[in-house]
């Protein structure tokens, strides 16, 4: 994902704790469900007529379908979270207090860190999302990334007062294969100088032999706290290996020294194999929980979410004889997916490609079945353990394993959250578009995304929330003339509680 940096106009805060805070007010606004679908959807363009083009060149236009993302009910809750961890970490980082100019200027030496008065109140400060490899986590993390497109803000004047500092709002580092924390710190230090454009300058001064790992953690810190990392994305975490760091603990403090030090949001992401990094203690468990657990999990059959998924996928049909998949291929693509997203569009590419080829230029069930059997022979051990589902089968595979019970616990209730069904289908419809339609592109392959206001150029309203009907507003509560009261009325809280005093005496 290319960075882009910009000097920032900076937007008042409706939050009190948000304002006079430049580093949140250059942040874009906190998005309503219709916005945040309208930034993370990426819809390559498709046109009919290029069903007429010759074969190799249809062949060609295959590949837009890697880039399709059609946001799920998932995504809306990992954006919010990401909101609240970037800015709710700034509240603690204003470079208008000076305990955070103090903070800075002795992030590398992690003594000099100890021994800092700690005035900060403490934030909420990691997020651990697991799921099974091709299930979209990365595709979620890179959607929401895309809701703040100005990776780097140079901040120059801010309300008359100057503010000269270089603002990084993310960072996605990807965990190198070999699993080591001086790897893991010379690819952040990459990635850093993509984001910063600093020429390899960071990279370079990471890879020189003679630096030890407190070196390369402290150097880590340093770059950080200076250019006020908003947050943290360690994706493939999963591949850091337990037996290069000595064990769990020092891999665990090593990421908990930016949070808890430096007040920067870590965004872990792995397979369920990485929920094993946080089982050893109940308070590393309790740490990865805190802004709740994310499991994408594949659904045990069909669903309409995933109906629809595979239904606007299905559009993207560039042999000639296109049709909608009725209920026979919906069982059919299940079956052979086991509703994992890459394999369902793996197997929608690989279909079409057999289908150019042999002339029926249309798909079919059958059709489907002749490509999974002869060109995904690699996936049909895993698929076989999915469709098998048993303790047994998934074994063989410990990416497959469900998160260990003891992190489950840890889980947060249940959120509740709308899915903008309606605004999805005017974005991107699931029915397959005639000859006389076009689509045109939303979001498409190196376009920026802005977000904006209602296609009417009106403001956007807040999505109305429908709410489970033991839901209780705390907003309503906390404005009550007696808060305690009103919870017991509403039978949020048991009135044992109240009447406990009277009962001792």
């Amino acid at each position: 994902m290319s960075s882009n940096s910009f000097s920032p106009s900076y937007i008042d805060q409706n939050i009190a704790e948000y304002r006079d805070n430049p580093l949140i007010e250059a942040l874009p606004p906190i998005l309503s469900e219709k916005a945040a679908a309208k930034a993370m959807l990426l819809r390559p363009s498709f046109q009919p007529e290029e069903r007429n083009l010759p074969t190799e060149e249809r062949w060609h236009l295959l590949a837009r379908l890697k880039h399709v993302v059609v946001p799920r009910m998932i995504f809306y809750d990992v954006e919010r979270t990401i909101s609240r961890l970037i800015r709710s970490a700034y509240v603690v980082r204003s470079p208008l207090a000076a305990g955070t100019w103090r903070t800075v200027y002795a992030a590398q030496d992690s003594a000099q860190l100890m021994k800092i008065d700690p005035q900060l109140i403490s934030s909420e400060s990691q997020m651990l999302m697991v799921g099974l490899s091709g299930s979209g986590k990365t595709t979620c993390a890179d959607a929401i990334l895309r809701t703040y497109p100005q990776q780097v803000i140079h901040h120059s004047v801010w309300h008359g007062r100057q503010v000269p500092i270089t603002q990084l709002v993310w960072l996605k580092v990807t965990c190198p294969k070999n699993g080591s924390i001086s790897s893991f710190c010379r690819e952040f230090a990459r990635q850093v100088d993509l984001a910063l454009k600093t020429d390899g300058k960071y990279e370079k001064l990471f890879s020189k032999s003679k630096l030890t790992e407190d070196m390369l953690e402290g150097s880590m810190r340093q770059i950080a706290a200076t250019h006020f990392l908003g947050i943290l994305i360690i994706d493939e975490i999963q591949r850091l290996s337990l037996a290069k760091t000595g064990g769990t603990a020092p891999l665990l403090h090593f990421f908990q020294d930016l949070r808890t030090m430096l007040r920067v949001p870590v965004v872990e992401i792995g397979t369920n194999k990485a929920a094993k990094l946080f089982t050893a203690e109940m308070k590393d468990g309790r740490r990865a929980s805190e802004s709740g657990l994310i499991q994408f999990e594949r659904p045990s059959k069909r669903v309409k979410e995933w109906d629809d998924f595979v239904r606007r996928i299905w559009t993207y049909q560039w042999i000639r004889n296109p049709q909608e998949p009725d209920e026979k291929m919906l069982d059919t693509v299940f079956d052979l997916s086991q509703s994992i997203p890459d394999f369902i569009v793996l197997l929608f590419k690989l279909a079409q490609q057999r289908a150019m080829l042999d002339g029926t230029e249309s798909l079919t069930p059958a059709l489907l079945r002749h490509t999974y059997d002869e060109s995904l022979t690699l996936l049909h051990p895993p698929i076989n353990a999915l469709r098998e589902n048993t303790v047994k089968s998934l074994s063989q595979y410990e990416d497959l394993l469900p998160v260990e019970e003891a992190l489950l616990k840890l889980l947060e209730l249940p959120k509740h959250i709308t899915v903008v069904d309606d605004y999805m289908e005017k974005l991107f419809p699931t029915a397959i578009p005639s000859n006389s339609q076009t689509m045109p592109p939303v979001g498409g392959v190196g376009d920026t995304v802005t977000v904006d206001a209602n296609d009417d150029g009106q403001p956007v309203a807040p999505a109305i929330t429908v709410q489970p009907p033991d839901y209780v507003d705390m907003r309503s509560v906390a404005n009550a003339d007696d808060p305690y009261q009103e919870l017991v009325d509403k039978e949020v809280i048991s009135n044992d509680l109240l009447n406990f005093e009277s009962r001792a005496r």
